[in-house]
């Protein structure tokens, strides 16, 4: 096994004002390659911090990824300490310096003697020109092990690890063939579906493993197999998870990992049909949901946030008697909500969203999340109520999460 520990260096992602967003995108685009992120490790800008971090993924490591610390200022010290690491001196790369110079002309912007360090690299290392930068990138290779330090800016990153770095550890090292595949599933705790998969799981062969990946009202499940053939390994976990799919046939919406508004997106435009939303306790957010995928507008038509009772009232057509009988949250505020959205918008479909999401506002009746969710339909209107926790946050996201689900059910 090639495997690999990122190095990601900054007070900054410490202190959670910068969010590491390159470890993540790192792991995933390596994998595709056949090289396993075994460690992530965020250290401060401090030359003991990241010498001890370089000394301990030195022996536990094919790869070891530095991203961070490769400013011109003072408090970027990460190539100092790289050179360092290795006993050798800095030394001006006229290739990096020629690049700098012209990047600063290219922008008409004049270059500071500051700038002139970016050029600085340690001896003996591969340079490794970054094209959308000023820094560049440094290979080196120490008692079998490639170290590679990179800036910690995403798009620079990217684009060394893209045109620098995966080019090279492919040419360097024999890779295995791993190959990963999710699918998808909608309503049933990741508990439920092990039990129900527990034969298959059991049975799983040696290069197969599966992981469940839950959040509120969704589970990835995904497959990785490691071998030589890639055909072979993706026909093994096509059949695994034909297997799958027998036992969760309802909770499985994609073998692909796509959102479900991608989804559902994809069949209205297949069947032609509109949709709009009437929301109360979801407040937009199942609407903007369903518009974030590219093309919605060629199906969303749009949506009421109807929040208070007077807006149901007056924009949706809820009656005075459903709501003071009934309340807002019940089966006929909500169906009155999707068929008033239908009218409103001349939509095939609508769906209707009411509930209590928290943290106050619950009674024994109707308790701290529950929600109903209607849908019209061009035959009738259908409703249920679900119970989606006490956590605010949760109970709009498995709301939203319920409601396209329940959707996508019209569309098959």
């Amino acid at each position: 096994m090639i495997n690999c520990i990122v190095v990601s260096i900054g007070d900054e992602l410490l202190i959670g004002q910068t969010i590491n967003t390159n470890a993540g995108w790192m792991g995933k685009e390596l994998n595709k390659i056949g090289v396993e992120v075994t460690e992530v490790l965020t250290i401060s800008d401090k030359g003991d911090a990241i010498k001890s971090a370089l000394d301990y993924a030195s022996v536990r490591a094919s790869i070891v990824l530095l991203t961070g610390g490769l400013g011109p200022t003072k408090d970027d010290i990460t190539k100092k300490v790289f050179a360092d690491y290795f006993n050798v001196p800095l030394v001006e790369n006229k290739e990096a310096l020629e690049h700098v110079e012209n990047f600063f002309k290219r922008y008409k912007r004049p270059m500071l003697p500051i700038n002139r360090l970016q050029a600085l690299v340690p001896k003996e290392c591969t340079m490794l020109l970054n094209k959308v930068g000023t820094a560049p990138g440094m290979w080196m290779e120490k008692n079998n092990t490639v170290f590679v330090s990179m800036p910690g800016v995403p798009y620079e990153m990217k684009y060394l690890m893209e045109y620098e770095v995966f080019p090279r550890v492919i040419e360097r090292f024999n890779l295995p063939v791993i190959v990963h595949k999710t699918m998808m599933t909608l309503g049933l705790g990741e508990s439920y579906i092990a039990e129900e998969i527990r034969d298959i799981e059991n049975n799983l062969p040696e290069h197969v493993k599966i992981a469940y990946l839950p959040s509120p009202g969704l589970v990835k499940l995904r497959l990785t197999a490691r071998g030589e053939q890639k055909n072979i390994l993706e026909e093994t976990i096509d059949h695994l998870f034909d297997q799958i799919e027998a036992k969760v046939s309802a909770e499985v919406y994609a073998r692909e990992e796509v959102s479900v508004e991608e989804v559902l997106g994809t069949k209205l435009l297949e069947k032609g049909c509109t949709i709009s939303t009437a929301e109360s306790c979801t407040t937009g957010a199942l609407a903007a949901r369903i518009a974030s995928v590219s093309g919605a507008s060629r199906y969303f038509i749009g949506s009421t946030v109807a929040y208070a009772n007077n807006v149901k009232k007056t924009l949706l057509g809820v009656t005075d008697n459903t709501l003071s009988t009934q309340g807002a949250v019940s089966q006929e505020c909500v169906e009155q909500m999707a068929l008033g959205a239908q009218k409103m918008f001349g939509t095939d479909y609508a769906i209707a969203t009411s509930g209590i999401a928290g943290p106050t506002g619950g009674s024994e009746e109707k308790p701290i999340g529950t929600v109903w969710i209607g849908i019209a339909t061009p035959h009738g209107v259908v409703s249920e109520r679900y119970q989606m926790g006490k956590i605010r946050d949760r109970v709009v996201e498995k709301t939203i999460l319920t409601a396209l689900g329940k959707m996508l059910s019209f569309m098959k």
